[in-house]
């Protein structure tokens, strides 16, 4: 659970930077810098605990290179994924 929390604190702060510096879209180097610096900071205080896996494309990277067991990775891709199409969709 301790794992899953803090990819979701992770990814929640990441997010929410990329959001705030895309609603200001101030021109310049500061968006770019800014994320990278949250980013930076959640995968140094949550990193010991997840793997810092806040973004999917580095799950299936390493999941492909075979340093990451499927039973590990399969819950963060189910959390992830769209629900099947015969299923409501939270959204609606």
């Amino acid at each position: 659970m301790r794992t899953y929390l803090a990819e979701f604190i992770g990814t929640f702060f990441l997010v929410l930077t990329i959001g705030c510096t895309g609603i200001a879209s101030a021109p310049g180097v500061i968006p770019p810098l800014a994320i990278a610096a949250v980013l930076m900071m959640m995968v140094y205080a949550n990193g010991h605990l997840s793997g810092a896996h806040f973004n999917p494309a580095v799950t299936i990277a390493i999941f492909l290179r075979g340093r990451l067991p499927a039973a590990t990775c399969s819950p963060t891709w189910r959390r992830r994924s769209p629900p099947p199409s015969g299923r409501r969709s939270l959204c609606r």
